[in-house]
């Protein structure tokens, strides 16, 4: 009888043992194999934002994709793990690629743009894909890490289904680009033009010396020129040369006058050419200077008549003219 219950006590303590040590077997399992976890390091997340519509894509269309990736800070994007910028796959071509790097506190955020064209033909509506794309990161302490990119499904619409006898029932006639109508816009360049020409002539008639337009070989235009030449001449201004002058002057008074005049004919001058009113008192001035000059024996400053001469008969010029 002793030796069953001592059997069954032996039997009994071998249990427990197996239990406990079984027990300390998978605890320390489960320590090394949350220590190996800790020890590893964090993994790169992804963010994909395709485009907001899945159909009615047609063909030249341009199609954009987002795909932002938060990584670890010794997660570093290799120089060769991008999508190759012309690469083509089933009728779509990779036309755009762009990355921005913005480096955080802990990670680095790397957000890159891929812009896809459709150049695919279709006779009909049917499915098409973004491709599926890799971007590689290296890290120092554990192997290079792959990152898929997803493909993302679309609708393709062809522009015109059928073939060609559809495509030319469906062809439009040409329509002529509408003409613009610019009848007001001549009738205004017209007019400034005419403007800018009366202006110039204008301002040739009230300024000019000349006598080859109309109306401008007058009298007193000629007697103007002839005293300029006189003044700007070489030669030393004497009493002849002031006699010269007053006789090219006389010479247009009588010449508007028709017959000689004097003194006290100016009234009747003025009362004949009434566009030589506001100058009558420098008219009657001109014609006593004129006899003193003629008939008095003393000397004058010649140079200075003359000069004086040149600015009257310029201004009967401009009466003369009517812009007086």
């Amino acid at each position: 009888m002793q030796t069953q219950i001592s059997h069954r006590t032996t039997t009994r303590a071998l249990q427990r043992l197996l239990i406990v040590s079984s027990l300390l077997f998978t605890v320390n399992h489960a320590l090394a194999a949350r220590a190996d976890t800790s020890s590893k390091p964090a993994s790169p997340t992804l963010r994909v934002t395709n485009p907001a519509s899945s159909y009615g894509v047609h063909i030249g269309d341009v199609l954009s994709r987002t795909v932002i990736v938060d990584a670890p800070t010794a997660y570093q994007l290799a120089d060769s793990g991008l999508p190759k910028k012309g690469s083509k796959h089933d009728g779509i071509e990779l036309v755009e690629v762009a990355l921005q790097t913005k480096a955080q506190a802990d990670h680095t955020q790397y957000t890159l743009q891929l812009r896809y064209q459709v150049f695919a033909v279709s006779t009909t509506p049917s499915v098409m894909h973004l491709p599926a794309e890799k971007l590689n990161f290296s890290h120092p302490a554990v192997s290079a890490t792959t990152i898929d990119i997803p493909a993302w499904g679309f609708w393709f619409s062809p522009l015109v289904t059928g073939g060609t006898s559809t495509a030319k029932k469906n062809l439009l006639p040409e329509v002529s680009t509408p003409l613009i109508d610019s009848r007001a816009d001549r009738q205004r360049l017209g007019l400034f033009l005419t403007l800018a020409i009366s202006s110039l002539l204008a301002l040739l008639y009230m300024n000019a010396d000349g006598h080859w337009l109309p109306f401008m070989g007058g009298a007193f235009a000629r007697a103007h020129r002839q005293l300029k030449r006189l003044e700007k001449s070489s030669r030393p201004k004497t009493a002849a040369e002031e006699k010269k002058a007053l006789v090219y002057l006389h010479q247009a008074f009588n010449q508007h006058y028709g017959a000689n005049i004097f003194a006290r004919d100016v009234d009747e001058f003025v009362r004949l050419r009434p566009s030589f009113k506001n100058l009558q008192p420098e008219i009657t001035q001109f014609f006593a200077a004129s006899n003193q000059s003629l008939y008095d024996v003393r000397a004058r400053d010649s140079q200075q008549v003359i000069t004086q001469l040149v600015q009257f008969s310029k201004q009967l010029r401009d009466c003369e003219r009517g812009v007086a």
